[in-house]
């Protein structure tokens, strides 16, 4: 098919399929983005199927970008996490769904990367995006392998409107609560279209911000914002949580990995034995932690040795919308041992990842959290028909 790109990761397994099944198109959006705006890059799948776990490997390296702003993986159920290394325009992103319930339904982007342009840039420029067919890969629930059909997609400077970032951008709204849409070019004329929340009010602040009071409340985590200005300029983003990182790691590969959590949050959690550094050195164990709730959490990280005695303990505060990312002697002041594994206890519901680095191949895997108490799950969102689930111009 013109255009695009069919691969495999095992040959013979590619040239069955090739011939017994119609491969699924995923392909990667054209966005629009003024000088200095964000584009939301969206990889999207055009039919449905479950997804174990996998890579997406995107490159960007051709755009003249200012700085990658946030990276984020979709999917209704709350079921995938992730991992992206993040170098000079290249997203190495791994994902794990457990359930296999990531790529099930089409509501959502199945991955988003927000890439802001330079005020350099010039009208009419276009900028290839494209996913690495030799580096990017699916798995289906038996671990086999899921032939696709890659479509790449552009960036092309223009238009007068840009989303860069929506605050809280995840988390649980009460009715009557409020979130900020940032971003360039707004003004009192702007529509703004929501799905699946609904908007009471909807204000215009200043060119940069405009803010929503939803109407029944809900979960923010993945909902479709469109932006339109009278010109017919538009934007569109899905919300989630960026949280602020607190520092960063003193590990290199560590320090350029943007965690992609699962919008699941938990009170308690065990995240598993992994690879110890004392078995093989080119391997790190870590944890990424975020807070999507309204007050700060205080939580404590124990390591526990494989019989299950405690052999450290620290406790980290996380202020509200914060996000840290450290290896575990960073955190406790020693590796974990073979058979070591953490326990972690927070104060309040928040998101937390196992991270798996391997400083040898510059890659960083997601451990999912083995969950031990949680609150009880919000509401699944569901979307409204065509024309979103509230809209209107800001007042």
């Amino acid at each position: 098919m013109r255009g695009f790109t069919t691969f495999c990761i095992a040959a013979v397994v590619c040239a069955s399929a090739a011939e017994q099944v119609a491969p699924i198109t995923i392909r990667v959006s054209s966005e629009t983005a003024p000088p200095g705006g964000v584009a939301q890059m969206k990889v999207l799948m055009t039919s449905p199927m479950p997804i174990s776990s996998g890579g997406m490997y995107m490159d960007m390296s051709s755009v003249d970008f200012a700085s990658i702003d946030g990276i984020a993986l979709f999917n209704a159920a709350g079921d995938v996490s992730g991992a992206a290394v993040v170098d000079s325009g290249k997203v190495n992103m791994r994902f794990t769904s457990p359930n296999g319930t990531f790529g099930a339904t089409l509501d959502y982007p199945i991955m988003t990367v927000a890439l802001r342009l330079k005020p350099t840039v010039q009208n009419h420029q276009m900028f290839p995006v494209a996913l690495n067919p030799s580096a990017s890969f699916w798995q289906g629930l038996l671990g086999l392998p899921i032939a696709v059909e890659l479509q790449p997609g552009s960036i092309t400077v223009g238009g007068s409107v840009s989303i860069t970032n929506v605050v809280p951008g995840g988390g649980l709204l009460p009715a009557g609560g409020t979130f900020r849409i940032l971003g360039m070019g707004f003004s009192s004329g702007t529509k703004v279209q929501l799905n699946p929340l609904k908007a009471s009010s909807i204000q215009y602040v200043s060119p940069g911000e405009i803010r929503v009071t939803v109407k029944d409340g809900g979960v923010l985590d993945g909902n479709k914002i469109i932006v339109t200005n009278p010109d017919k300029s538009s934007d569109t983003y899905f919300s989630y949580l960026r949280g602020v990182p607190m520092g960063v790691s003193a590990r290199p590969l560590l320090a350029k990995t943007v965690p992609a959590f699962s919008s699941k949050t938990m009170f308690e959690a065990v995240l598993p034995s992994t690879i110890s550094p004392m078995v093989n050195a080119d391997y790190f164990t870590a944890i990424a932690l975020q807070n999507p709730s309204a007050a700060e959490a205080r939580v404590t990280l124990e390591s526990h040795d494989s019989g299950g005695a405690l052999t450290g303990s620290t406790t980290v505060t996380l202020p509200s919308g914060s996000l840290l990312t450290r290896e575990v002697s960073e955190l406790l002041g020693a590796v974990l041992p073979t058979g070591s594994y953490l326990h972690v206890i927070s104060t309040q519901p928040v998101q937390a990842l196992g991270l798996l680095g391997n400083d040898r191949t510059d890659i960083v895997i997601p451990v999912a959290m083995v969950v031990l108490s949680a609150p009880a799950p919000p509401p699944v969102p569901v979307p409204a028909p065509t024309g979103g689930g509230g809209s209107g111009k800001p007042n």
